[in-house]
């Protein structure tokens, strides 16, 4: 694991940008896995920036969502697939035959699961994995105790993953109990993960991933045997993410 310590969000935001680019121009399609949330904001501002200056061509390039709520329609402003295409998708206007994302509203949860699976091994799997972390360690919504060996799969959400989503609901009673999420297994295989940490409460998930042992009750863990890791860290969790 390669880690980088950086300042604050704009730090984080600009070293990860510069990170995709220089990622992205080893592949000629490639194939690219996107986060939600408050930590990436910052890198997809400065993607789109690059993008419409023309510092970054993205024509050829596929991207697949790492995670969705269940029961959410991509209509829905508060689903995952809402944010990709307001902050991401769709001020660079890539085209809808180069995006696939979970289908929260499925009929068939399994059935999208295994479709969803099978689009990413048509796509060639994954060349490039963006991720943020969970306080309790998750990585997407794998959260702990989970099998590290699934494909993408249905979830119960964790009562600390349905709190840090709480500001997107009208009441703690509407955000959704159960998300589908790309699963360890698949992530573990993308040719290269960058991993995003930021923001209060991560600094125990930060300590576990630090003390370099794998262990289900952080699934960020699962990542340290990955050859092409790479985690920037907000400098600000410095003093607190100690050791076990």
């Amino acid at each position: 694991m390669e880690l980088q310590w950086v300042d604050g969000a704009d730090g984080l935001a600009e070293a990860a940008a510069e990170h995709v680019v220089a990622v992205l121009a080893r592949f000629a399609r490639p194939v690219i896995a996107l986060p939600t949330g408050a930590t990436p904001r910052g890198l997809y501002e400065r993607l789109v920036r690059r993008g419409r200056t023309g510092a970054l061509s993205l024509g050829s390039a596929r991207f697949f969502n790492l995670d969705e709520f269940v029961g959410l329609a991509p209509s829905d402003p508060r689903c995952y697939a809402a944010f990709l295409t307001r902050h991401f998708l769709g001020p660079l206007d890539i085209p809808a035959e180069r995006i696939r994302l979970l289908r929260g509203d499925a009929g068939d949860l399994p059935a999208e699961c295994l479709a969803y699976d099978g689009a990413l091994e048509a796509a060639g799997g994954i060349d490039l994995a963006i991720l943020g972390l969970g306080t309790n360690g998750h990585i997407a919504f794998n959260e702990p105790g989970g099998d590290w060996k699934l494909g993408t799969h249905v979830v119960t959400l964790a009562p600390s993953t349905r709190r840090a989503q709480r500001l997107l609901f009208a009441s703690e009673a509407e955000v959704p109990r159960q998300g589908l999420t790309m699963g360890i297994a698949t992530i573990r295989a993308a040719r290269a993960v960058l991993l995003l940490v930021m923001g209060e409460g991560k600094a125990a998930a930060l300590g576990a991933l630090r003390a370099g042992l794998p262990d289900p009750a952080w699934p960020v863990t699962a990542l340290l045997d990955h050859p092409r890791l790479t985690a920037l860290v907000d400098r600000r969790l410095l003093p607190a993410a100690r050791l076990p």
